[in-house]
């Protein structure tokens, strides 16, 4: 008796729980699960004190007729030789036993056979189970069979074969199943156990954590007492992975001996908490890691000794935070979890802001002292990087109609950084082109869960209205998470500003100055102390705050005949990178840092417009060229914009705002597809306003011939290649499928505002292209 319920042991050393079955009154071994017993009949035997199956109970041998072994017999004759100590005749290799002065031959049963008795097979020589060289049995070979034992007093007999548990093999049959669930069930329990027992240890050591980390007294013995809990903390975590794992493996291989044991739903249950319980692992390890090195030090410590130990140990948080992220992944894709029950566990440490943190730190060992003054660095490009994961942590603060455009304006920026360190000047070795590419890995895969929620955001606007507004407004105040053992904290911005002619979205702390203006002081984002950059409110946008150098007019003007003369190399090199397929951002970027500086020394020069005769002729030439590198820029945006295997509407949307876009309409309601596939296609094609050369073709489609057209099906508005457009759909899906084409669904689509907007150039054009 345990705890109220009985239970008795079986053979091969195993406990089994027992009840009364109602029909036989007879005691049946029964699941702990089980509400009433499904297992064989059990009766104990005298002798031994075990249980067995009451078929366990009946003779183990019987007598062998003439007649029932009638189809074995040989034509041998061993009436004159003499058997061996096991009672068998050997010939030509097989071996024989002698029944009523009958030859038959036979075959070792290994399977039933036991060190108390060995069981042998009557066969008939003709089948092929009688063909063993080693003469064993073996019963995947066709042909019939009796199994026989020598018995000392009665020589040859028949036997029951016995299969698991000592039941009769036509028994075991049905019965094995049954004690293979308990096993599985007995393991099931202890797993439970384990992982109860894991998550009590857990609470236990956080508590025994937070009391050494309240502990009063001397710091130095404190911090001790607090690295050594959390320490605890991460042996546990490590621990419970590997438990965790064996479970999930378990639970995998034994599905189909599980499903019988509990329903499909709790199946599910079961695994997706298991997985949970992963992830709350590795949050622990993530957590204690960053504990442990904040009381050891600071997180980013760049000082040339120290650097190499911060790189190491973000990798291996980052480490921690991919396996949680592919856990939750697994979730999501396979077990149809909402990410929102994953929320509290993938908050709970800024997987971004640790691969912020660690590009910053292989940047620095980028940065390359060689390089030219104005040559842009790998730690700067890493500081951009910082802020945009910044801005995505903030997303959830301001209002959802911005999130697009938001989201949108950050994967670009993060292209744009890509291009960067693609061609930064690079200290000398391969290693450091491994770390190049590495850092660019993370950016990227940071772009794809921009892109991703991007394409969540449209799939779940039926309208298509997710589409951003080119250079929407940006510019909200919001409170930054707090900690709760700090201050209170001040209202942060979030903004859209323009700095050397490219929009980009920051974050900053507003203040006036002492002339009552408002201004947006940006901080780097690794150091609140550290400032980038201050913003002020200029010609209806925020731009970085202009401060005027006084310097001679010596000085000035020398510097003005420089920046002239170096003009033409800026224009030809921004052509070349154009060939190159440099990103355009940079390239404006790029131009547009010779523009500011064209410009600034033309307002220096202001000061000396009427006292000498020559600064007004340089400050006519500084804004010619200023206005000459302003242009090439553009024009080699709208350029790199008009490439006909990029397909992006917001780049349509672009060159339609600075009319280099037409439209005509070529397909009108083409009927496709039978029955209740049946739609109706319009075909417009957009063309350089320019040159007339045909760009792009704009599918829609329609449920029927009469709809409106700005009706047009959820999803059924698309940009597609002039090549995509002559090959159908079909063919183009068999394409994506093959990998040979993948641009982020979001992109190619249409929103309503633009398909109007394509519809009004198409209505201002009466000529219809052939």
């Amino acid at each position: 008796m345990y705890r109220g319920r009985q239970y008795v042991e079986v053979p091969d050393g195993r406990h089994v729980q027992i009840g009364v079955d109602p029909a036989s009154g007879l005691y049946r071994a029964k699941l702990p699960s089980e509400l009433i017993a499904s297992g064989p009949v059990l009766k104990p035997d005298v002798k031994s004190s075990l249980w067995y199956p009451v078929e366990r109970l009946v003779p183990l041998t019987y007598p062998l007729s003439t007649a029932r072994l009638e189809a074995f017999r040989t034509d041998l004759d061993f009436s004159t030789a003499d058997p061996g100590s096991d009672g068998l005749y050997r010939f030509n290799g097989k071996l024989y036993a002698r029944i009523e002065q009958h030859a038959y031959q036979v075959l070792h049963d290994l399977d039933a056979s036991s060190p108390q008795r060995s069981v042998m097979r009557i066969v008939r020589p003709g089948d092929a189970v009688a063909t063993d060289a080693g003469n064993l049995y073996v019963a995947s070979r066709p042909g019939s069979s009796e199994p026989v034992a020598f018995d000392t007093r009665h020589g040859w007999q028949g036997t029951i074969v016995y299969g698991a548990a000592g039941m009769p093999r036509t028994v075991a049959a049905s019965s094995s199943a049954f004690w293979q669930r308990l096993d599985v069930a007995s393991e099931l329990d202890q797993i439970n156990l384990r992982i109860q027992k894991a998550h009590e240890t857990r609470q236990e050591l956080i508590a025994a954590w937070l009391t050494a980390k309240d502990l009063e007294g001397e710091p130095a013995k404190r911090v001790a007492g607090e690295l050594t809990a959390l320490v605890d903390r991460e042996l546990h975590s490590l621990k419970e992975l590997e438990s965790l794992g064996e479970a999930l493996n378990y639970y995998k291989e034994q599905k189909s001996v599980v499903s019988t044991l509990i329903s499909e739903a709790d199946y599910r249950d079961k695994m997706i908490a298991l997985q949970k319980g992963q992830m709350l692992a590795y949050q622990q390890l993530i957590e204690c890691g960053l504990s442990r090195r904040a009381l050891k030090g600071p997180l980013l410590d760049l000082a040339p000794d120290g650097l190499p130990q911060t790189v190491r140990f973000l990798y291996r948080m980052m480490g921690h935070l991919k396996e949680r992220q592919l856990i939750a992944d697994n979730l999501v894709k396979k077990w149809k979890v909402s990410p929102d029950d994953l929320s509290d566990i993938l908050s709970s440490a800024d997987t971004h802001n640790v691969v912020a943190s660690w590009v910053l730190t292989k940047s620095v060992l980028l940065d390359n002292p060689l390089s030219a003054g104005n040559a842009v660095q790998a730690s700067d490009l890493a500081v951009q990087f910082g802020m945009a994961t910044v801005v995505y942590a903030a997303l959830g603060k301001i209002p959802e109609d911005r999130h697009v455009s938001v989201l949108s304006g950050l994967s670009q920026q993060c292209a744009a950084l890509r291009d960067w360190y693609d061609r930064l000047d690079l200290p000398a070795g391969p290693e450091h082109v491994t770390s190049r590419n590495d850092i660019n890995a993370e950016i990227q895969a940071f772009e794809l869960t921009l892109e991703t929620r991007l394409t969540r955001l449209y799939l779940d606007q039926p309208d298509g209205s997710a589409r951003p507004v080119p250079e929407q407004p940006i510019d909200f105040d919001y409170i930054p998470p707090q900690d709760r053992s700090g201050p209170q904290t001040k209202p942060w911005r979030l903004f859209r500003a323009k700095k050397n002619g490219v929009s980009k979205i920051n974050i900053g702390e507003s203040r006036r100055t002492a002339l009552g203006v408002e201004v947006i002081d940006v901080s780097s984002p690794f150091n609140p102390q550290q400032p980038i950059q201050t913003y002020e409110h200029r010609e209806g946008e925020w731009r970085p705050v202009q401060s005027i150098r006084k310097k001679a007019l010596p000085a000035l003007q020398a510097e003005a005949d420089q920046l002239l003369r170096e003009s033409d190399s800026h224009v030809n090199t921004a052509l070349r990178e154009e060939r190159e397929k440099i990103n355009p951002d940079n390239i404006v970027e790029k131009l547009e840092e010779k523009v500011r500086a064209l410009d600034d020394t033309a307002l220096q020069l202001q000061r000396f417009e009427h006292s000498d005769a020559t600064a007004k002729a340089l400050i006519q030439r500084l804004k010619q060229d200023s206005q000459r590198l302003r242009t090439a820029g553009e024009d080699i945006r709208i350029r790199i914009y008009k490439d006909k295997n990029f397909l992006c509407v917001d780049r349509v949307i672009y060159l339609i705002d600075r009319q280099h876009i037409r439209a005509q309409q070529t397909v009108t309601r083409l009927k496709r597809g039978k029955r209740q596939d049946r739609e109706y296609l319009d075909i417009y094609v957009l063309t350089d306003a320019h040159t007339g050369a045909p760009l792009w073709h704009a599918h829609f489609h329609y449920p029927a011939v009469d709809t409106p057209a700005l009706n047009f099906n959820v999803r059924g508005a698309h940009l597609k290649t002039l090549e995509q457009s002559a090959k159908g759909s079909m063919s183009q899906r068999r394409e994506e499928q093959a990998g040979r084409q993948h641009v982020a669904i979001w992109r190619h689509h249409f929103d309503r505002r633009t398909a109007q907007r394509i519809f009004d150039l198409a209505a201002t054009t009466t000529d219809r292209v052939p």
